[in-house]
């Protein structure tokens, strides 16, 4: 049994007059131990995706199942841990008083709330300021509180939008470790963020949103050994790139040139020995692995072409 299901799924807002929908029909399947990466521009609908996941909002149709259990239920919320943007604890208690709170949803027992607490306390490093009043936190600490919260409260996903962003260097190496050692646990990630460097070093998949629509699930293993020839063209003009791209399937304009994608063994001195038989000129080149960015910038331009 999948840890998450996600099976038409749709979200809409609004009467019936005005309805928007922010969401529109998707089905996801997503395992125990992997990091999902959730990425697309303000407005995409990263965030209520997130909330349908983690049962703060309810599907308008479909279903999303948390190991079996429609999510919102009384079980499910059990099994999962959510941590908003920005993160959200009262800013009288200490960050310890809010986790045992927490905990106190999570379990019956004293004794395990207890270990619970201890072991969200170790796992961000909250030791040195929990003791403090969250008014009194930085960013940083405030988001290694809210990933340990989240990570209390789920047994089995762990959601969070934003969470990794908008910190130091070095907060950010740390939060990563503990993300990563969380799936290792056999916890499944959910992660929304813009940090798209932070996604490509942590994400076993990526999921891109584009105005509501799921527009890619990619592998983030396949993405990184797939290179790209990068060409910046002289003296050309539109014609000439749009013969390299419709040369090359998935090719994109760039704004000197084109990526060309290598795949089933195109290396660049074939492009390039193309390019010289149709006389295109081209001033450089250079060779790059494919990066989230372009899943990215091949969505914006999709969504334009339907547009």
């Amino acid at each position: 049994m999948k840890v998450l299901s996600i099976r038409g799924v749709s979200r809409s807002f609004g009467s019936a007059r005005f309805r928007r929908l922010a969401v529109h029909p998707m089905n996801i399947e997503a395992s125990k131990g992997e990091i999902i990466g959730v990425i697309g521009p303000n407005g995409a609908g990263k965030t209520t995706l997130l909330r349908l996941i983690a049962g703060e909002l309810s599907p308008t149709s479909g279903e999303v199942l948390v190991s079996g259990h429609r999510s919102g239920t009384t079980t499910a919320r059990r099994m999962v841990g959510y941590a908003g943007d920005p993160p959200l604890a009262p800013p009288e208690l200490t960050g310890v008083e809010w986790l045992k709170y927490l905990a106190s949803h999570r379990a019956d027992h004293p004794g395990e709330r207890t270990s619970l607490v201890r072991w969200a306390v170790e796992m961000a490093d909250l030791e040195s300021f929990v003791g403090r009043r969250v008014v009194e936190y930085s960013r940083g600490m405030m988001q290694r509180l809210a990933l340990a919260a989240a990570a209390l409260s789920g047994s089995r996903v762990v959601v969070l939008d934003e969470v990794l962003s908008g910190v130091d260097p070095l907060v950010a190496r740390n939060l990563r470790g503990h993300v990563s050692a969380l799936a290792a646990r056999k916890r499944l990630i959910v992660i929304a963020s813009h940090d798209l460097g932070t996604l490509e070093k942590i994400a076993t998949r990526v999921l891109v949103m584009w105005a509501g629509r799921l527009a890619a699930d990619v592998s983030v293993s396949a993405l990184v050994n797939e290179r790209v020839a990068e060409l910046s063209l002289s003296g050309s003009g539109l014609a000439e790139t749009e013969r390299l791209v419709e040369r090359f399937p998935g090719s994109e304009r760039t704004g000197e040139g084109v990526a060309i994608p290598l795949r089933s063994g195109l290396t660049v001195e074939k492009v390039l020995a193309v390019c010289r038989s149709q006389r295109i000129a081209v001033a450089s080149s250079r060779t790059r692995y494919r990066a989230l960015e372009d899943i990215l910038v091949s969505a914006a331009r999709k969504n334009g072409e339907k547009d």
